[in-house]
């Protein structure tokens, strides 16, 4: 089965089954997986305990991850899944900066934006707050315990808002109620259709 999509992003919130998708994604199209190293972000932990402190730092450390990883991937010639859309950085900048560090921070996100390659295709799972924060809690990620729902709706609001003006590329919004394996199948087979640019919701 061809594939008319070479480079695949999957979004979505806290805890909507990005990585996992991504991985078996990845096997199935025997493509590169390109894993979003959050772990490595060393203002993570201290932002969750003090995001008015370290909002700046963590974003930033974010934006410039993100940007290299993504910048190297482009070397790559065969087919890649992502687990993370670059262009998070200015959504998830939005919720967690303001006044004159959010108008550094833009700045900074379009000096770099058109440097990187654009996916051709981009899967955004979409999930409840309360089913998020469920599986936050099974992964048990000491940092995540105590993320409210009320941010995990900003968050959510934050990639509609973003994806509403999407014009780039086809942009997939599915309701994830499904299981990983079930999931990916379904995703599989959307990825060998041919879809117009912007958001499409449950196609």
């Amino acid at each position: 089965m061809k594939q008319p999509y070479k480079f695949i992003a999957i979004e979505g919130n806290i805890g909507a089954g990005k990585s996992t998708l991504a991985r078996i994604l990845s096997q199935r199209m025997d493509a590169v997986y390109l894993p979003e190293h959050f772990e490595d972000n060393p203002f993570l932990s201290s932002f969750y305990n003090d995001p008015a402190r370290y909002s700046l730092q963590v974003e930033l450390s974010f934006l410039e991850e993100r940007y290299r990883h993504i910048r190297n991937a482009m070397k790559n010639e065969g087919p890649m899944i992502s687990d993370y859309l670059w262009e998070k950085s200015l959504v998830f900048g939005k919720i967690n900066l303001k006044g004159e560090e959010l108008k550094l921070f833009e700045r900074i996100f379009h000096l770099l934006a058109n440097q990187l390659r654009v996916p051709d295709l981009v899967i955004y799972l979409h999930r409840p707050p309360e089913k998020l924060l469920k599986q936050i809690n099974l992964r048990g990620r000491e940092y995540e315990r105590n993320i409210p729902s009320e941010y995990l709706g900003k968050v959510g609001a934050g990639y509609s808002a973003f994806f509403s003006a999407e014009k780039r590329m086809p942009v997939l919004w599915i309701d994830n109620d499904l299981g990983p394996e079930a999931l990916a199948q379904h995703v599989l087979n959307l990825s060998s259709r041919k879809f117009s640019n912007g958001l499409q919701y449950n196609p």
